[in-house]
């Protein structure tokens, strides 16, 4: 089956890139954590290192016999360390373990990322065709996608394939390869686990859609941003969904201290933790919430979720590093990272 990158416009609003200039993260790969060991293992063979994550669009991307919507990283997510370039006629070659099924539906979506959510180097239609038979998917290049032009280059790729399901609970290899330079000898090979879980849990994503730069993409990097002294981190999203799958609406934050805090549902029941790691020194900083979590729509998939928007504020005299960990309770993490420099 050959799904063409130009079907796909009504995923523009969901896909972007950065163009945040001197981004400056903290040295670490952490974005969308869910704390499992062997869902984290990467390739033991060859010299790409694979991690499969849930993607942040959907609530049970690997949850046993749900949709696959999942996302392979192959670089670390840090915007300062480059990509892989990939020329015109390159390909980058996902093959699933036998055990998800296809089911011959339509509507596989690949897409390639640069270390964060909605961060393609165009939109649609993309500068790629995308092609599935069997299990294999195959994204050939139909321009140079080369490290600079749009960003840090390509890192991850999203499969959104809805014409897949899930297999029951377990640990599947998931075998990804890319071909740079079609002229030119060499292939990049790993080899990432992802682990099926048995049911839904509680989830939180970061998304980059409200952090500005559009629509229509490239939108800013949600996950690792970079302020100056006195400024303010953009604008984060996050998508909020219950161990139902169910949106997770009126969740809020409520900060303890200025370096803990809490989700709480609009009862005042604790449904996670927050957790802030800042400079030293730094004590007059701050995360807040514009209303409690929203019931809306999530990008590409149009599920219904809770999006609740957070705004950082670093202390105005400390340069350094922050890190916001946000644990949904039984659920998963999503890290955050801001970065103070000088005027």
């Amino acid at each position: 089956m050959k799904c063409q990158s130009l079907c796909l416009i009504a995923a523009c609003l969901f896909l972007g890139c950065s163009r945040q200039e001197n981004i400056r993260p903290l040295p670490t790969e952490t974005q969308n954590v869910d704390r499992i060991d062997h869902a984290k293992k990467s390739s033991t063979q060859g010299d790409l290192n694979v991690s499969v994550h849930r993607a942040p669009v959907a609530a049970d991307g690997i949850t046993a016999h749900a949709v696959t919507d999942i996302v392979l990283n192959f670089r670390a997510l840090d915007p300062l360390i480059d990509g892989i370039s990939i020329k015109k006629d390159g390909t980058v070659q996902v093959v699933l373990d036998e055990a998800f099924e296809n089911t011959g539906g339509s509507g596989n979506i690949a897409i390639i990322l640069q270390g964060w959510p909605q961060s393609p180097p165009a939109p649609p239609p993309f500068i790629w065709t995308t092609t599935v038979i069997d299990h294999t998917i195959t994204v050939e290049l139909n321009q140079d996608f080369p490290i600079g032009m749009f960003g840090p280059g390509p890192k991850q790729v999203h499969l959104a394939l809805f014409g897949f399901k899930n297999p029951g609970p377990g640990i599947y290899p998931i075998h990804l390869s890319i071909k740079p330079d079609p002229n030119a000898a060499g292939t990049k090979e790993g080899i990432g686990y992802v682990q099926i879980i048995p049911k839904s849990r509680p989830a939180i994503s970061a998304v980059s859609i409200f952090s500005g730069g559009g629509p229509p993409p490239p939108f800013n990097n949600a996950i690792y941003q970079t302020v100056t002294l006195g400024g303010c981190a953009n604008t984060v999203g996050l998508y909020l969904w219950d161990k139902m799958k169910k949106p997770f609406v009126g969740v809020d934050i409520l900060m303890v201290n200025p370096n803990h805090g809490r989700l709480i549902r609009s009862d005042g029941s604790t449904a996670g933790q927050v957790w802030i790691s800042s400079p030293s020194g730094a004590a007059e900083f701050s995360l807040t919430t514009e209303s409690p979590a929203t019931l809306g729509s999530a990008f590409l998939t149009g599920v219904e979720v809770g999006i609740l928007k957070t705004k950082f504020t670093p202390d105005p005299a400390i340069l350094g590093n922050y890190q916001l960990s946000l644990k949904m309770n039984n659920g998963n993490t999503q890290d955050l990272f801001v970065h103070v420099v000088s005027l």
